[in-house]
């Protein structure tokens, strides 16, 4: 895993702690958005692959861009919409 990766994720999980200090409880992003605003980087191609249950997006939270994208924050993935290509964020209890 390489710093930029990281780091990457780490902009989205400061983009959604700020979202969360608004009192947002959703969130939902484009990919396009992530990519060029917040991430500065492409998705990997895994992450527009259906199937079981979009991997990507629903892995274990040990994985760096679970952890240094949403979990560590208290965030979770409510949907992915691949064909509109969304993901929806929400902080359950709308934790500060």
């Amino acid at each position: 895993m390489s710093g930029a990766s990281r780091r990457g994720f780490s902009a989205l999980g400061a983009y959604l702690q700020a979202q969360g200090e608004a009192g947002h409880t959703h969130v939902t992003l484009a990919f396009a958005t992530l990519e060029t605003t917040i991430l500065r980087r492409s998705l990997p191609a895994t992450a527009r692959v259906a199937g079981r249950h979009h991997a990507w997006w629903y892995a274990e939270s040990g994985a760096y861009h679970v952890w240094y994208g949403w979990r560590s924050g208290g965030w979770q993935v409510a949907a992915v919409d691949l064909a509109a290509e969304t993901v929806t964020f929400t902080r359950p209890g709308g934790l500060a």
